[in-house]
């Protein structure tokens, strides 16, 4: 009887971060179409070691509306990750491993890699990296010594193809998109055609828990399916890796990295996915989603009118039209998120190169707000060379956004980005590689803006945004982290659920009785 070939894919996650992904679905399509065995590890449900998972962060700091999400938090997983990663290895005993690597995440890879490190070297498994972190870094990922090759671009065909030479017992170093070590040196095989995004299977989701389609949106929990309409992203942002992406296939026949998927291959997976999964909600994935030609815009109004679910999108505040907006709230648009980034224009030109003007954000800003669809901006804080000033540029026009929620993230220094070469020429960063170096509040100390400093306003960015002036001289207390400033915080944070989300908490999410809120309130009048 011949032998199946099995194959264990490795996601290393933050706790409850994120839908399933997306690449992981289609995997799990293709090698079974391939008649290859698979399962899956997902580290989603595993507590963090701080005990905070990306979306209890994003409450604590007021990024997001309060939601009940106790379904989700009921499957959260007390034992150690490490320990059932063992158990699965052993008892499954998969032919092949692949891993798929974020430089945020890449921590969490070490520790599963580390753990199954007996298992690996006495049955001479392959492991194959792939994800944002292996193509952009694979001189660091292929120094692990637990990681056989990785895969340098998009990995649907490269991974059956290495499937299919190691099932046959052959070998697999010539194949296309693959970086391994040979000799200490790193070679990288030449790029494989471009994929027809249209063409590929639907996703299958089959391994991951019920529980990894929750999904809180604007506070209550839906869920959620997500789908992709395209792939990369046209604009050249320097914080990003997508440009390292376009320039890796700039001279390609075959168009470019940045593809649309066809309104049919989006219908096809809407209809079988929500009906497979009871979906109420989707949950486009796209970098920049309204990138439709007109006649694009208008086929995808008719086919997505078929279902009525609600939907979130992000996109950027070029692409934003009353007429566009207006038609997207028609058809069910629940959400959108638009990435500001910088408030500072010359800043955001200059640095970020993101070309557009204020008034472009300001505008956008209103007809979303106009068309009723809530808006939520992204901002970044902590760039290289960014000062106070700077920082309050961007909370000054927050200030003039309309906006259901806004957020502010530490910036970081991810391989294979523009700013991560000029954060080395500063001597912001090192060469020399830590892991989990970009996991603390912010991961650059400058000389005129330290991690402390943005840590706080990193914390007291929606206070800031949002609340009334007179608050500003508190709000500036509650950046410190020690006793005055936790009690600040904690009291403002009070103040602006009730007045913007109108369901007060207390800083450990206890939901705060009427007495509470007007003896807090009390306090600033």
């Amino acid at each position: 009887m011949e032998k199946i070939f099995k194959v264990l894919i490795l996601y290393p996650n933050g706790k409850m971060m994120n839908p399933p992904p997306i690449s992981v679905g289609i995997f799990t399509a293709l090698l079974k179409e391939n008649g290859f065995d698979i399962e899956l590890f997902d580290t989603t449900f595993y507590s963090d070691p701080d005990g905070m998972g990306s979306d209890e962060a994003k409450e604590k700091f007021l990024m997001v509306r309060p939601a009940d999400d106790s379904e989700r938090s009921a499957a959260v997983l007390k034992r150690r990750m490490e320990d059932d990663l063992v158990k699965k290895v052993e008892e499954y005993r998969p032919d092949l491993i692949t891993i798929s690597l974020l430089e945020l995440t890449y921590p969490v890879a070490l520790s599963m890699l580390e753990a199954i490190e007996h298992y690996l070297k006495e049955n001479e498994v392959t492991v194959l990296a792939g994800g944002v972190f292996a193509y952009s870094a694979p001189e660091i990922v292929l120094s692990n010594k637990n990681i056989s090759a990785v895969c340098i671009g998009e990995g649907e065909g490269t991974l059956i193809d290495v499937c299919k030479r190691l099932s046959a017992g052959e070998n697999y170093h010539d194949v296309q998109n693959l970086a391994f070590k040979r000799d200490g040196r790193i070679v990288r095989n030449p790029l494989r055609p471009l994929e027809d995004i249209s063409a590929q299977p639907i996703p299958d989701y089959s391994l991951f828990k019920p529980e990894r389609f929750l999904r809180p949106m604007g506070g209550k929990v839906y869920r959620s399916i997500p789908i992709e309409t395209n792939r990369g992203c046209p604009y050249l942002c320097s914080y990003c890796n997508s440009p390292a992406t376009l320039d890796m296939y700039k001279d390609r026949s075959d168009g470019g990295f940045f593809r649309k998927k066809s309104g049919v291959a989006i219908q096809r997976e809407l209809r079988y996915l929500i009906d497979k999964w009871d979906a109420e909600y989707v949950y486009f994935s796209s970098d920049t989603f309204i990138l439709f030609s007109d006649k694009e815009f208008e086929e995808f109004v008719e086919m997505y009118s078929e279902f009525k679910l609600p939907f979130w999108i992000q996109s950027r505040a070029e692409t934003i039209t009353e007429y566009r907006i207006k038609k997207l709230k028609e058809i069910g648009c629940h959400r959108m998120s638009l990435g500001l980034e910088h408030g500072n224009e010359k800043f955001r030109k200059e640095v970020i190169k993101k070309p557009f003007d204020n008034e472009t954000m300001i505008r956008a800003s209103k007809l979303i707000a106009d068309a009723g669809i809530p808006l939520s901006v992204n901002n970044i804080i902590g760039f290289p060379e960014e000062t106070r000033e700077l920082i309050f540029d961007t909370i000054e026009l927050n200030r003039n956004i309309t906006f259901d929620t806004t957020n502010a993230f530490p910036y970081a220094p991810f391989h294979g980005t523009h700013l991560h070469k000029v954060c080395l020429e500063k001597g912001y960063i090192t060469n020399e590689f830590n892991p989990g170096s970009l996991n603390v509040d912010a991961p650059l100390d400058m000389p005129q803006l330290s991690r402390e400093e943005i840590g706080g306003l990193r914390k007291t960015f929606a206070l800031y945004a949002r609340m009334p002036k007179k608050y500003w001289p508190k709000i500036k207390i509650a950046e410190k982290a020690d006793k005055e400033g936790k009690k600040a915080y904690s009291e403002l944070r009070q103040i602006y659920q009730d007045e913007f989300f109108g369901t007060p908490k207390d800083d450990d999410g206890n939901t705060l009785t009427e007495d509470d809120v007007t003896r807090t309130s009390a306090v600033f009048d």
